[in-house]
């Protein structure tokens, strides 16, 4: 049995060495290149120079958004950035942030009206997120904050969480000021001693490029599962369509490292190439409107706000920096009450030291240097949940195996409202902090693809969807797709743990009666 899965980020390789347990061929295809992960080279070139070892695989394209009469600055889809093509997928590059779902989230439909419900509910969901949790070495409260709305859990983490730095103090004590609940963010961090992949943390405050490993990404598992017999991982080598005949998945057509174009045979094909590129290489393999009308479109991402000030005094007379790493967050407007107008959640993100700033455009000024030292800043960032609409889509245009992106997305009327609320409620915290409003500044809409959802998602028919529970696409009987594309919704939260939860749960679900259900679609 011969299973080929398209891409190599995390839902790829979960499900990959899987597969390889139950005794599955497995061939891996990933469309950009290897990139040197834990390098202690390119660690220090990257705090020297701030490239990181990666950039060369991130996107370059700004704004994807082509749909006509739109607001550029309220609905721009920027995509640089946000994805990486490389082996090891998207999450080399990712925060580490680890929230759940809220259980209301998986019953938007049935809640507002709104999108799609999940097939599942979050209780049979459940297990995979504590599964997926230990999986990513995710460090989290174990003792969470009454009355602030966490999921609940059958599981502790494996590490709990370390205690707040100083530097939060003014934003702890505005939230508890104004009745505001907060509690410590779970994150891919993995602590002392316990099993687990990669190093302990040691608080470098580089976790985009992590040189011990404690900030989880698919490569720590590669390297096992690559000296299988059963495995192979082809590098550089796109997709450009999934070969079908009928309602079967015969193999892959791929150009090759060498620019060459070549087939592959399998038995099942998963395709697991993110909300973006999974829609994409479906269409490119005849999967048009009238065999799949849901494909690409109820796109769906969470917009960010950044607001930045300094603050009246330091917290404690405290004179320095700490290492920039995110402690706390607010889901306080995470809950069913706020579901239908759209939730947000919120997080003190300490200011990093640019040290290429110090060099390049200050030259080392001593004022700089110092007022870095003394000034006390407070950075809030804020994410806001918006809703699916079936004409925010993916535009189906370009070759195979471009990366180019093409968007319609326009936000929906309540969205400058909410927007408004949001600004005002963390405006109102940035003042309680002690930083005055005229010095605050407030960015403007931020939403990129990093968090993109909705463009394959689950449904009870090709009409409401693409693929159904069990992750098959509609109309097939050996094509699965495994993205956060097939989340109808994701509240205001990054999707990585419930994409890991996911793919925990195919694992189990899934693959153990796939050889007995493809054995009438076997391989020419």
């Amino acid at each position: 049995m011969r299973l080929c899965i398209v891409g190599s980020g995390v839902a790829a390789v979960i499900t990959a060495r899987a597969a390889l347990e139950r005794g599955y061929e497995v061939v891996m295809l990933e469309a950009g290149p290897r990139t040197p992960m834990r390098d202690s080279r390119r660690w220090l070139d990257f705090v020297t120079t701030g490239v990181r070892p990666y950039h060369a695989c991130e996107d370059s394209q700004g704004d994807a958004n082509s749909r006509p009469g739109v607001q550029p600055e309220r609905d721009h889809f920027l995509i640089k950035g946000s994805r990486l093509m490389a082996v090891g997928g998207s999450t080399l590059h990712w925060s580490g942030w680890t929230p759940r779902l809220q259980p209301e989230d998986l019953e938007l439909r049935k809640r507002t009206g709104k999108g799609n419900d999940w097939p599942f509910s979050y209780t049979q969901l459940e297990p995979y997120y504590s599964q997926a949790e230990s999986l990513l070495n995710v460090t989290g409260p174990n003792a969470p904050v009454d009355g602030h709305p966490t999921p609940w859990r059958s599981q502790p983490y494996k590490w709990n969480s370390p205690p707040y730095p100083i530097e939060s103090e003014p934003v702890r004590h505005a939230l508890k000021a104004l009745g505001i609940t907060y509690d410590h963010i779970p994150m891919s961090r993995r602590g002392p001693g316990g099993e687990g992949v990669g190093g302990p943390c040691m608080t470098f405050g580089t976790c985009r490029y992590c040189p011990m490993g404690a900030r989880f990404d698919p490569t720590l598992l590669l390297a096992d599962m690559e000296s299988h017999p059963g495995f192979r991982l082809l590098a550089s080598s796109p997709v450009l369509a999934v070969r079908m005949a009928g309602a079967v998945a015969q193999g892959v057509t791929y150009r090759t490292a060498e620019g060459e174009t070549a087939t592959l045979d399998a038995d099942a094909v998963l395709v697991a190439a993110g909300a973006l590129e999974t829609p994409k290489l479906l269409w490119h393999s005849g999967f048009d409107e009238q065999r799949l009308p849901a494909l690409g479109r109820y796109l769906v991402t969470h917009p960010m706000l950044k607001l930045e000030g300094k603050l009246a005094k330091p917290p404690r007379e405290f004179n320095g920096r700490e290492v920039p790493m995110p402690a706390l967050f607010s889901r306080h407007f995470d809950t069913p009450e706020q579901q239908a107008a759209g939730k947000m959640i919120f997080s003190e993100y300490p200011e990093e030291p640019d040290l290429q700033s110090w060099v390049r455009q200050e030259q080392l000024a001593p004022e700089y240097i110092a007022s870095f030292a003394r000034e006390s800043r407070l950075n809030l960032h804020g994410f806001i949940e918006e809703f699916p609409q079936a004409e925010n889509r993916l535009r189906f245009t370009g070759k195979p195996g471009e990366r180019q992106v093409e968007i319609h997305y326009a936000v929906d009327a309540g969205f400058s409202a909410r927007w408004q609320w949001m600004t005002d409620t963390l405006m109102q915290v940035m003042k309680t902090a002690g930083c005055r409003e005229s010095e605050v500044w407030v960015s403007g809409v931020i939403r990129r693809a990093d968090h993109s959802v909705g463009t394959a998602r689950f449904g009870q028919g090709p009409d409401s969807g693409v693929v159904d529970g069990r992750h098959l696409v509609f109309g097939t009987k050996n094509l699965f797709a495994l993205t956060n594309g097939n989340f109808p919704n994701n509240g205001a939260i990054n999707p990585t743990l419930t994409l890991t939860a996911l793919s925990l749960r195919f694992a189990d679900q899934v693959l153990p009666d796939l050889a007995s259900s493809t054995r009438t679609t076997a391989r020419p």
